[in-house]
């Protein structure tokens, strides 16, 4: 049985100026957390987006190695259907390529709305409140979940 996957990921900026994904979190059909870690930066974090992400300076410290984390997620979404809001995104900040994917921010899937944030989507269409600065990864994960069973499935 195939099962259904919401991802969100928050990235950090390194001393390139680029970013690199510091937390990711999996959210179940169930809404169920099945993972939400952190990931230790592969370069010096220049910039932790505290306002935006939420990721405070020290987070490295419970963080945990990317291959091992992606190797997680590797086995969890291995054959299973993923969804997200930019989901595209954030597989390509993992480095990870998926063929099964439903992307809501380009809303060919929507028949409900325009193109709008996250935040507007699961507003208008759940009368959730998310994304409040710092944003929460399980959090999205969940209202794209509600999402993606309100119009996906």
């Amino acid at each position: 049985m195939v099962r259904v996957y919401a991802i969100d990921c928050e990235s950090v900026q390194n001393d390139l100026g680029k970013s690199m994904v510091a937390r990711v979190s999996l959210v179940d059909e169930a809404l169920e957390t099945v993972l939400d870690e952190y990931i230790k930066p592969t370069r010096n974090v220049a910039d932790y987006r505290t306002s935006i992400s939420g990721i405070k300076r020290g987070y490295e410290t419970e963080a945990k190695p990317i291959e091992e984390v992606l190797r997680r997620v590797i086995n969890m979404v291995n054959r299973q259907f993923v969804v997200g809001f930019n989901v595209k995104e954030d597989l390509d900040a993992l480095g990870i390529s998926h063929p099964k994917i439903w992307d809501m921010a380009d809303n060919k899937h929507l028949d409900c709305c325009q193109k709008h944030t996250l935040k507007i989507l699961a507003y208008k269409e759940l009368g959730l409140s998310i994304e409040d600065v710092p944003y929460d990864t399980v959090k999205n994960a969940k209202a794209v979940m509600d999402i993606y069973k309100k119009y996906g499935e």
